[in-house]
């Protein structure tokens, strides 16, 4: 969340009308609970009480966080190693300008 105010909202998920405090812009909102009801429609085929939807559903949601934050450690690590690379880079052409410019 951004560093903007809160404030109340409701909304419905999974045929349950919540309150809660948010900064997100009701756009978002709308994403979000749409996506929820996406994903809850889609296993609704299943006839399964919406309990056992809703832990399926957290369960899948939270594999694909787990899966982002592992994609996100790389990203990391990728870009701290081309951060070295030019830093190192940028030295050894700090190094080499010098030179250029006397042989000149």
């Amino acid at each position: 969340m951004a560093n903007e105010t809160l404030r109340s909202v409701s909304i419905t998920v999974a045929q349950e009308r919540i309150h809660i405090r948010t900064d997100l812009p009701d756009t978002d909102l709308k994403e979000i609970v749409d996506f929820i009801e996406s994903r809850l429609d889609n296993s609704s085929k299943f006839k399964l009480e919406m309990k056992k939807q809703l832990c399926l559903l957290a369960v899948e949601l939270t594999s694909e966080i787990v899966e982002l934050r592992k994609q996100l450690r790389k990203a990391k690590s990728y870009h701290d190693l081309m951060d070295k690379d030019i830093r190192e880079l940028s030295l050894q052409l700090d190094e080499a300008l010098p030179k250029a410019d006397s042989q000149v």
